[in-house]
């Protein structure tokens, strides 16, 4: 067989399928002057493209280039494209009967190219007589807006029809990541977690979808809340994608879905697009709640305190100091003043257990010990202590870096110690959250889970380390790359989160990736 020229020069676009991703995908082209040719086999979904087409072309003063757009029924009309974009609906069987008729209407050297999240490219590719020519070419939604795009490379694509991809995508003003032909490629599989262990919390009665989505956003700095974002997607959307990646690794434990969106999914509550999902659409949307009490009440004083210091706890000192507290003035007294409350922010590992304990054989028992117990629960403490009704547990890990205090009570805490807790992390500016006592709280569990699946998509060759933070910083709007978050929060301290989730819960979900592991040991050096 031949091998077609490397060079592809592309005056017209193909675009199979007119849903919501095939008509994004051609107006992204349209707004760099690429004729394009949108097939969809129904009508009412090609009338409905063809309208949203031409009212984004004018909110974009193009509306010159409605012109170059030519909507057809008629598969046959694709003839003639150097490349055609499949976006149908995530159906192997679907897909791979669309492509063996491209095949015959699109000859080498034309690309074919499929906009699949989750379904393997390379079983795609084996319905055509020539599967060097067929990559992956996976947009985000909304396409004209989102900049990632990732070109899946497939058992048998060819670095011409890799490099083509590249340069389009670069033509459309994309970011294009090249990624090997796995399960949910780079995104959608390191994703998973953002949305797996939020709904294990849900489900564990940890906290309320609204106190996570809350934690998640003002505490993580995420744009959108897990529930928030799988309602804009659609429930069934996320649902189907966690399906496949699980079904394709052979119910590997990570991927696991949960009960509780397969019932959303019975119920047809979709999200917005049904205007119900773990919100109802219509009342109050999410993220528009009243200013916060610590913004309302500035002037509240935090008094003094006392800091056991550990690395569990960044920026602490200095949050404490800004809020008018010297954490050392209470032991410079020589015991002669007490603090208001004692912070503990040691790990396990740093002795946490003879911290606390020593304070507790101390202080009055009137004054709160506030915990960090990312690496260890609430109920575990209180096995180390006298007076277990004044344990307070806090989230070190985000305390500084974010805006809320996420807080958990211990067991058969003193009520009156709930407002001494809240008045003073309100003095410190933090938003509090009170959730029940459970294994590695809110944030740290769904962050240090997403560094592990990173990190496990590294060791794998998914993508380069560099690669796979830029993914996932420009396909889902992340603050920060997981495995740059993880250099930053500590590769050990990490991996001591993952341990512990894995004793509390005994499961494989949470074992770490060989190469965190390695990381770690490294002493936090460069992925």
């Amino acid at each position: 067989m031949s091998t077609p020229s490397t060079s592809l020069h592309v005056t017209r676009l193909g675009v199979a399928g007119a849903g919501a991703m095939g008509s994004g995908i051609a107006l992204a082209a349209l707004l760099t002057d690429l004729p394009v040719v949108l097939y969809e086999v129904a009508p009412p979904v090609l009338e409905r493209a063809r309208e949203y087409i031409e009212t984004h072309l004018n909110r974009k003063r193009k509306a010159i280039n409605f012109k170059y757009l030519t909507p057809t029924s008629h598969l046959e009309d694709l003839a003639g494209c150097p490349v055609v974009i499949e976006a149908i609906p995530e159906d192997l069987a679907l897909k791979r009967e669309l492509f063996t008729r491209l095949d015959g209407i699109c000859p080498p050297p034309a690309i074919l190219a499929t906009n699949t999240s989750t379904l393997p490219v390379t079983a795609i590719a084996a319905a055509v007589g020539m599967p060097e020519r067929v990559a992956g070419m996976h947009f985000f939604n909304p396409a004209p807006v989102l900049p990632l795009v990732e070109i899946v490379r497939g058992a048998r694509s060819s670095e011409r029809t890799i490099q083509a991809l590249v340069r389009l995508a670069e033509h459309l003003g994309k970011t294009p990541v090249i990624a090997r032909d796995t399960p949910g490629f780079i995104v959608n599989r390191v994703a998973r977690p953002f949305y797996g262990e939020a709904l294990r919390l849900l489900g564990e009665g940890a906290a309320t979808h609204e106190q996570i989505d809350q934690i998640v956003r003002e505490g993580g700095g995420f744009r959108m809340g897990p529930f928030e974002l799988m309602d804009l997607i659609g429930v069934d959307v996320n649902f189907t994608a966690t399906q496949s990646i699980y079904e394709q690794t052979f119910h590997e434990p990570r991927y696991r879905p949960h009960l509780i969106q397969a019932q959303l999914v019975a119920q047809q509550a979709f999200g917005r697009k049904s205007g119900r999902g773990f919100y109802n659409y219509g009342e109050e949307q999410p993220g528009t709640r009243q200013g916060s009490l610590a913004a309302s009440n500035p002037s509240l004083s935090a008094g003094p305190v006392l800091l056991q210091p550990g690395n569990w706890a960044p920026g602490l000192d200095l949050l404490l100091r800004e809020a008018g507290c010297d954490p050392q003035a209470v032991r410079e007294a020589g015991g002669k003043a007490h603090p208001r409350a004692a912070f503990i922010a040691a790990g396990r590992a740093e002795n946490l257990q003879a911290s606390i304990a020593e304070l507790d054989s101390w202080l009055p028992t009137d004054i709160p010990l506030l915990c960090q117990c990312v690496d260890v629960t609430l109920a575990e403490i209180a096995g180390w202590v006298e007076h277990p009704n004044r344990l307070v547990g806090f989230d070190g890990l985000f305390l500084a870096s974010g805006a809320v205090a996420t807080l958990a009570a211990g067991p058969g805490l003193d009520a009156s110690f709930r407002p001494v807790v809240e008045q003073l992390f309100r003095s410190l500016h933090r938003e509090v959250v009170w959730i029940e006592d459970s294994p590695a709280l809110v944030l740290p569990r769904i962050v240090c889970a997403l560094v592990n699946e990173a990190a496990f998509a590294a060791g794998e060759g998914v993508a380069d380390a560099e690669t796979i933070d830029l993914a996932m910083q420009l396909g889902t709007n992340y603050p920060k790359g997981p495995l740059g978050w993880g250099k930053e929060l500590g590769y050990p301290q990490v991996l001591s989160v993952l341990a512990h989730l894995q004793s509390e819960f005994g499961e494989e979900r949470y074992r770490p990736a060989p190469l965190l592991r390695r990381w770690a040991r490294l002493g936090n050096s460069d992925p």
